[in-house]
């Protein structure tokens, strides 16, 4: 007889399916048998939601593989392009890219993860391989550093080991060098990375804190905004800096202006 506990412990019908969603994003396509052995889960309870998945066009059933439908990617278009802050904020980051032609970047925090929101120049990927809806570990990227100073040392303690993972070789090792990091972050307004992510790729980044408001991920309300090019053009451009505050700055400003940001 199963007790409650038991059932209690058991995943749920969204756990099972973000589970299946998350293995065949990973892949591309799989096979029903492939899901199954990557999810643990039971062959039986894979085909059924498989097949419920099908008809929400979450899932896409070609021959005898699935791969991600059409409608996780309409609700993530809809969600990006209609949400207020991405609306109010695109402009300055078009004007930040005219001014600078650099690559910019909007992100925000994921667990230990950046992910980008938005990006304004370089479309073929040449030069900055990234991608809107990517996402890289925060130590290694200016975005991610100036968010995780947003966040404070409490949520460095919390979330790093002593010894930082996927590092390279220009990129930070410890959490203490990360704490020290993002201490003078957050004295100077402004993190960098140097080579960090990509050998030729620097960044300069500053935060865009709009308010302390609850959120159900416990992070700050915050953004980042970065420039990204050249390790000589970045080391070198000292007007950057100035750039990055002020287009910051403007945004901040027009979300005082705005009815849908949060309130106190």
């Amino acid at each position: 007889m199963s007790t409650g506990t038991a059932r209690s412990d058991a995943p749920g019908i969204l756990d099972r399916v973000d589970s299946i969603l998350d293995v065949i994003a990973a892949e591309g396509c799989m096979t029903l048998t492939q899901i199954t052995e990557a999810t643990s889960l039971p062959r039986t309870t894979v085909h059924r939601l498989l097949e419920q998945m099908v008809a929400k066009r979450w899932v896409l059933r070609i021959r005898n593989e699935y791969e991600i439908g059409v409608r996780p990617f309409h609700l993530g278009t809809l969600a990006r392009q209609g949400h207020w802050y991405f609306r109010l904020a695109r402009p300055h980051l078009e004007t930040m890219r005219e001014r600078t032609r650099l690559v910019v970047h909007l992100g925000y925090l994921d667990g230990t993860d950046v992910v980008w929101w938005d990006k304004v120049g370089d479309t073929r990927l040449s030069l900055v391989p990234t991608y809107v809806g990517g996402r890289h570990p925060s130590f290694r990227t200016a975005a991610g550093k100036a968010l995780l100073a947003s966040e404070g040392p409490d949520y460095i303690a919390t979330h790093y080991a002593e010894e930082l993972g996927h590092t390279t070789p220009e990129s930070l090792k410890t959490r203490d060098e990360l704490l020290e990091e993002t201490r003078q972050i957050r004295e100077e307004g402004l993190a960098r990375s140097r080579g960090e992510l990509l050998p030729h790729l620097s960044c300069l980044a500053t935060p865009v804190t709009v308010r302390p408001v609850s959120t159900s991920d416990g992070h700050q309300t915050a953004t980042a905004v970065s420039v990204c090019g050249p390790v000589d053009r970045i080391e070198s451009d000292t007007s950057l800096a100035h750039a990055l505050r002020t287009c910051a700055m403007d945004i901040l400003a027009d979300i005082a202006q705005s009815p849908r940001a949060p309130k106190d």
